[in-house]
């Protein structure tokens, strides 16, 4: 089985459960109604049942070390590398992962959000005011008053390589969204996933195939505050997110 019967099973998951349909209406209908505590649990719990039942059906085994992560918070980024997509049931699934249930998440997405319905994130855009950005019709300012709007309520998470990597190597980081970072000082959670290119048939990844583990950790906390300048403060989070990879990587392949 390839890398891309995997994502569909991973994307289907929504599709067949039934709990996922209600459980999104009827977190939507609470948000109308300014139940958003309500709401918010509603569709952490969705996102946490997506991990486990991903994981179970395709045998796998999740090692997640949540360090000092303290989620109470708002006004941070959390960030992650982008591997194949299937790291997304992770990052929606933490505040479950670090029985913060009520911590709010949005997200920070493209084009393609708008051509989903209810998309595979167990949060519709609307319940968790995602920041939507057009790729073919960007307007910075427009994205980054969103952006510092949603932050008010709610933690934001993206991914700062901008793209599906399809390697376990970090690939340079973007600066769009991390010079918002820094220009606001909005703090930066760094977390790190090994592990998800066991799921393809690429050779180079045999080991990883075969161990069926999956790596997601907490590597640390970046402050703008701490740094002089943006260059520095770039270089800080890409070095960390790298530093605690190699980490992971040496367990994987022991």
């Amino acid at each position: 089985m390839n890398l891309q019967f995997y994502v569909l099973v991973c994307y289907l998951i929504p599709v067949f459960f039934i709990n996922f349909p209600i459980g999104l209406i009827i977190s939507y209908f609470l948000k109308l109604l300014k139940y958003d505590k309500a709401s918010n649990r509603i569709n952490n719990s969705l996102a946490y049942f997506w991990l486990k039942s991903f994981l179970f059906l395709t045998g796998r085994k999740l090692i997640f070390d949540p360090g000092n992560w303290n989620p109470d918070s708002k006004k941070r980024f959390l960030i992650c590398n982008h591997t194949n997509s299937l790291e997304v049931p992770l990052i929606v699934s933490l505040p479950y992962l670090t029985k913060n249930k009520d911590v709010n998440l949005s997200y920070l997405g493209g084009d393609i959000i708008q051509r989903y319905k209810i998309i595979p994130l167990m949060m519709h855009s609307r319940i968790v005011e995602a920041v939507i950005y057009s790729e073919s019709k960007p307007n910075f300012r427009d994205f980054k008053t969103r952006v510092l709007k949603v932050l008010e309520t709610r933690s934001i998470f993206l991914y700062p390589e901008g793209r599906r990597t399809f390697t376990e190597e970090i690939q340079p980081f973007e600066t769009g969204v991390m010079k918002i970072a820094y220009k606001y000082q909005i703090d930066l959670d760094v977390f790190v996933v090994s592990g998800m290119m066991g799921y393809s048939n690429d050779k180079k990844y045999s080991k990883l195939k075969k161990k069926k583990q999956i790596y997601f950790q907490f590597c640390g906390t970046v402050h703008p505050k701490d740094h002089s300048d943006f260059e520095n403060f770039l270089k800080t989070a890409t070095e960390l997110m790298i530093a605690t990879k190699k980490l992971q990587e040496s367990s994987l392949l022991l």
